[in-house]
């Protein structure tokens, strides 16, 4: 039995997981092959993002740039309960781990985007834990969930000191860096609507960049169209947890279970992310369709 923390947790996570879908389908809809290669570019540009942030923020701690690290220090989202993994090996140069539950392949098995999870999970792993270690990471995702057959995803994530110019292996290993002492790093708190209402922005902004530079207008139009499925998917998803759990769908409900906030206004990363009329965009063919669905909750 879930309490309603986790169970808000695990919508903020299914609501990311069908964003990228139901974007990435509709692009490949319309666009096929030549849509597909500019998805794979904007996926593999939020990974470089997302692992820029971390190693930001693990230099300004004075932590050391290694695997132990990238998976061990200061994550950027909490914990689903549904998320099982078999973790084999956690050190500086190596984790080996094995996902045997991963809740969003099995939110793309239920739309039917099996085949889009694993150009996220080709893309985005290998893009992001590369680059958070400047681009020497090994990344060896031998299986996936989203593979048909495959059981588990497998997953060897390798940083070693022989492959890192002589400059690099003291900010990423203590045993190069004599003079090191070791930071004492309290806990930090992780605030899952704050860390998905991040990513989620972030990721559709990069699909929105990528696909608008390769093939300009319609393939805007495209993300367009699957903004306003992805509003009316996620709406029904919603009222069902929300019935499920006898709840009153209100501002509150939708504000601690869905990744964006409730008015797109008060959202301040706009102004960073801003590049192709993102947000009006995002307003027009979301939340218009988003607040319409909800139009109990969501009338201004």
């Amino acid at each position: 039995m879930y309490t309603y923390e986790q169970k808000c947790m695990m919508n903020l996570s299914d609501a990311y997981t069908m964003l990228y879908g139901f974007i990435v389908q509709s692009v490949l809809d319309r666009f096929g092959e030549e849509g597909e290669r500019w998805v794979r570019e904007g996926t593999r540009r939020f990974g470089r993002d997302r692992a820029l942030t971390s190693r930001e923020l693990h230099l300004a701690a004075g932590a050391k740039i290694n695997m132990q690290n990238l998976f061990g220090l200061y994550h950027d989202l909490p914990s689903d309960p549904r998320f099982r993994r078999k973790k084999q090996e956690l050190n500086p140069q190596e984790r080996v781990s094995h996902t045997l539950i991963c809740p969003m392949a099995e939110v793309w098995k239920e739309y039917g985007h099996m085949a889009i999870g694993r150009i996220y999970c080709e893309e985005f792993h290998n893009s992001c834990y590369s680059s958070y270690a400047f681009g020497y990471t090994q990344v060896n995702l031998a299986k996936t969930l989203t593979q048909e057959g495959d059981d588990h995803c497998a997953f060897n994530v390798v940083l070693r000191p022989e492959n890192l110019p002589e400059d690099l292996r003291p900010v990423c290993f203590e045993e190069y860096d004599p003079e090191y002492v070791e930071p004492d790093l309290p806990p930090r708190p992780v605030d899952g609507k704050a860390g998905f209402n991040t990513l989620s922005i972030k990721l559709y902004y990069y699909l929105l960049e990528a696909v608008s530079e390769g093939l300009g207008e319609a393939g805007a139009h495209a993300i367009e169209e699957g903004l306003e499925e992805l509003a009316r998917k996620t709406a029904d998803r919603l009222k069902a947890c929300a019935e499920e759990d006898n709840l009153t769908i209100d501002r509150r409900y939708v504000e601690d279970n869905h990744p964006l906030r409730v008015e797109i206004d008060a959202e301040p990363m706009w102004e960073k992310y801003s590049k192709h009329e993102a947000k009006q965009r995002m307003e027009q063919h979301f939340y218009k369709v988003f607040h319409r669905e909800l139009s109990l909750v969501c009338d201004r």
